[in-house]
């Protein structure tokens, strides 16, 4: 975490309290910058991290599963590399996200395939995330979703929350027909994020252990459980890095994918 000059950091919070109500009424507009403060960990230009995922089945977990991963967000362009690195049979399995363009190796055969756009909804090696939400957090909710204030008195795991409604913005493909978030109001970290179909809540990804990350409170467990299900799948971030060097335009290419060892 970068040491900040505490005269400089009371100065940024004066600001920040006189520019922003932190208690703001249900529908006013200013939902969108509760969503941009919530989104503000997972946004940078270089990410690069190393987590463990693992699947439960009727509460039994599954043998955990190494990822790394690399974004790179540049203008209007979000990229996104996944890989498996364990256990062995999954070794080398990748998923390259190029905005709304989706490839993914496949270590079995070595092959490289790129998904459809329903494909796209598919689970992501088993576990209750799909190709697109594995791929999609660097974006931010913020700039996929008009922003409606619900209440700002709901509760989550003992902390009160604001509930803001999230739908897609006009033009912008969503495989979800309503997000539901729920966002600290003391520090607005998400706590929990519900996923809709046809009006039905069909998951739910839960945020916690919250750690400074170069200035920024980053979640290093999140658990997405399927209501429709007895799974949920846990990932558990070891490594991660802001700004990381690692992070370099040749990986986002579908001919590095297809190197991939």
């Amino acid at each position: 975490m970068k040491s900040f000059n505490l005269f400089i950091a009371a100065a940024v919070l004066i600001t920040a309290a006189r520019t922003f109500n932190p208690y703001p009424a249900a529908g006013e507009s200013n939902a969108g910058m509760i969503i941009k403060k919530a989104d503000a960990p997972f946004i940078t230009e270089k990410m690069y991290s190393v987590g463990t995922l693992t699947i439960y089945r009727s509460g039994n977990p599954r043998p955990g599963m190494e990822i790394e991963t690399y974004s790179l967000n540049r203008g209007n362009n979000y990229y996104s590399l996944i890989i498996y690195r364990k256990p062995a049979r999954l070794k080398g399995t990748a998923y390259l996200l190029i905005n709304d363009d989706l490839w993914v190796r496949f270590a079995s055969t070595g092959r490289v395939r790129k998904l459809s756009s329903s494909a796209r909804e598919n689970s992501a090696g088993g576990s209750d995330f799909s190709y697109n939400d594995m791929g999609e957090s660097g974006k931010g909710m913020a700039s996929q979703y008009n922003a409606e204030l619900k209440s700002s008195s709901v509760s989550v795991n003992g902390r009160k929350c604001y509930k803001i409604t999230l739908k897609p913005k006009a033009g912008r493909k969503s495989h979800y027909s309503k997000i539901t978030a729920f966002i600290d109001r003391e520090n607005f970290h998400y706590l929990k994020i519900d996923y809709y179909k046809n009006n039905a809540n069909i998951k739910s990804l839960l945020f916690s252990d919250y750690r400074a990350v170069n200035g920024r409170d980053y979640p290093f467990k999140m658990v997405m459980e399927s209501h429709i299900r007895p799974t949920k799948t846990e990932i558990i971030t070891g490594k991660i890095d802001l700004n990381s060097p690692k992070v370099k335009d040749s990986i986002f290419t579908v001919s590095y994918l297809k190197r991939i060892r």
